[in-house]
């Protein structure tokens, strides 16, 4: 069937911050996060999809909007852009929407789609390897790599996919293992990721046997940025954090400005994410300790229900 080109000329753009949207975006749509200021949002961290395309409606008039933006370049958020490019999901074609659907699925829980085949998921996590290491190679990648995608998906053509990175990963988790950076308190596994490379977290998780993992890493503006998750390949991994995530946010605003609220909400400066994976503030770096953020997830493992 004939389709309708995607749209190119819209700026893409990555922000955590109003200061961070492009002058020229008053109007645009926020998907796979929550931008500040968005006329739109489509944000499965708010309403609970397993990845952001199942957030998205079917079709949408593109008409009127003047940007697409996210909070973090990643698999999920370049298939919800791509998706934004067409006017909507279901101007993808079919097979094209499930491989995106698989590379979405790595991206945020690591493991096979449930409900896609295996030849598709086989492709699908290449796709996502591709768009992971595309992401890394510059800082302006995140729209170049949305639109290379939504022009070969128009053109016909095969998404581009990597299946080569996985042994180098485990190469570094490795090393990093090695190193003394991987080790473990209770239930909780550590993950110093501080003056090295970013290690893509299914590499890690094969050398971390707790049900819940914590990374730390700089953040840019000083202190700590921690990213906490359940370890998919954990059988007695809990099925939600969310209780860690209110305790860790409750923590973090105690400790005052820049934090606006105790509650972990778009705009908060606080604490955000969903039930499997969330992280420390965007814009600045936490003021908890290694040891205050194992207690918190500890208890909010122990204690989910508060």
């Amino acid at each position: 069937m004939d389709r309708n080109p995607p749209n190119l000329e819209i700026p893409v753009f990555v922000a955590t911050s109003a200061q961070h949207v492009p002058a020229q975006c008053v109007r645009f749509v926020s998907v796979d996060g929550s931008v500040p200021g968005a006329a739109v949002t489509w944000d499965h961290h708010l309403t609970g999809e397993e990845i952001n395309l199942d957030a998205m409606p079917a079709r949408f008039d593109l008409t009127g909007f003047d940007g697409v933006g996210t909070t973090l370049a990643d698999t999920d958020a370049v298939a919800s852009v791509v998706a934004v490019l067409f006017g909507g999901k279901a101007n993808l074609p079919v097979a094209m929407l499930d491989l995106l659907s698989s590379a979405s699925y790595f991206c945020d829980h690591l493991i096979p789609h449930p409900r896609l085949p295996a030849e598709v998921n086989e492709r699908g996590r290449g796709v996502h390897a591709h768009i992971t290491w595309s992401l890394h190679s510059r800082p302006d990648a995140f729209g170049a790599v949305c639109r290379q995608l939504a022009t070969l998906i128009f053109e016909g053509k095969e998404l581009p996919s990597d299946t080569t990175r996985h042994d180098a990963q485990r190469a570094l988790a490795r090393a990093l293992d090695a190193e003394g950076r991987i080790w473990q308190v209770g239930k909780v596994g550590l993950v110093d990721l501080r003056g090295r490379e970013p290690v893509d977290p299914e590499a890690l998780y094969e050398r971390v046997s707790c049900p819940v993992s914590v990374l730390l890493s700089e953040h840019p503006q000083g202190g700590l940025r921690y990213t906490v998750g359940v370890n998919p390949l954990c059988k007695d991994r809990p099925t939600s954090l969310h209780r860690a995530l209110e305790l860790l946010a409750i923590a973090e605003h105690a400790c005052g400005a820049p934090s606006l609220s105790p509650v972990p909400k778009p705009g908060s400066e606080n604490w955000g994410g969903r039930a499997t994976v969330f992280g420390s503030p965007w814009n600045y770096g936490s003021r908890l300790s290694v040891e205050e953020v194992i207690r918190w997830v500890t208890e909010g493992i122990e204690k989910p229900t508060g």
